[in-house]
């Protein structure tokens, strides 16, 4: 069964397209400087993203579909059907959680990809019948994401499996600096991760909420922004950019929901012995 949470007039539904145990943590010992992170106390507030006594990574990959009174925005489009080898030969769940939840896949409005990376836009296009996925959406990617993945002298295969389809069929939006994509909708540049990576940005009657996307992989994140992460394009831009998000999710009071996070996915950043941790729920 599928949670729910209300965001004002928004009601935003978790669709997880599953889950997997990496043998590894979400922060390469190799980067942590000689200091290593204490995985157990971020085990110990969010046992869901972590498995095995040495606390490794479970790695969630949850889409999220966004209601608004006329609109069904569905926020990032998984694994797809697999096997995904970067998780352990995962298969997406995304449409059977769908159905689950009572969303027809032709209901969709809009596809928001917060980035073109292969476990963010895995269902984009039903390759049985040479189509987008979701034949009633427009997909919104930014033009930089676009231009960093298509401009490469070999394009990665995914990129022409499941994202230059969608602007052969007339479908996909270029986004260009920060944009609004509903009344009370707006997507936040967030660069680093990838070159164009977004964030989507809900607020409605005094509530707030921030789907980070791939700035935040781990609750660790929160808490230690300034860890770098192993697969950000530019690690230094991608620490400035979650720095200044958590610090502005923090100043604001929204809650902050991301991927890869525990199910559902979405929590508040509190702050604890002087510290900010992410709660869940």
């Amino acid at each position: 069964m599928s949670d729910s949470i209300d965001i004002g007039a928004f009601r935003v539904w978790a669709l997880p397209d599953g889950a997997a145990d990496l043998p590894t943590w979400a922060m390469n010992p190799d980067l942590d400087g000689g200091d290593p992170v204490t995985w157990a106390a971020y085990a110990e507030r969010a046992p869901g993203g972590f498995h095995g006594p040495d606390h490794l990574w479970r790695i969630h990959n949850t889409c999220f579909l966004v209601e608004s009174a006329d609109d069904r925005v569905l926020v990032d489009l998984g694994v797809g059907v697999g096997p995904y080898p970067w998780y352990q030969g995962l298969r997406g769940s995304l449409l059977a959680r769908m159905a689950e939840a009572g969303f027809d896949p032709d209901t969709v409005t809009q596809v928001f990809l917060t980035h073109a990376h292969p476990d963010h836009v895995g269902w984009a296009v039903d390759e049985e019948r040479g189509a987008p996925r979701f034949p009633n959406a427009r997909y919104r990617l930014h033009r930089t994401d676009w231009h960093f993945f298509s401009g490469r002298g070999t394009v990665p295969k995914h990129f022409t499996r499941f994202v230059e389809p969608l602007a052969r069929a007339g479908v996909l939006d270029l986004l260009d600096g920060e944009a609004e994509i509903l009344p009370g909708m707006t997507a936040l540049e967030t660069p680093g991760h990838t070159a164009g990576h977004m964030s989507l940005l809900l607020r409605s009657r005094g509530e707030g909420l921030v789907i980070a996307g791939d700035v935040l992989n781990s609750p660790m994140y929160v808490t230690e922004p300034e860890r770098p992460f192993g697969s950000d394009a530019d690690q230094a831009q991608a620490i400035a950019t979650r720095v200044r998000l958590v610090e502005r999710i923090a100043a604001e009071g929204w809650r902050v929901a991301a991927p890869h996070f525990p199910a559902p996915g979405w929590g508040a950043v509190v702050l604890e012995e002087g510290r900010r941790w992410w709660r869940g729920g």
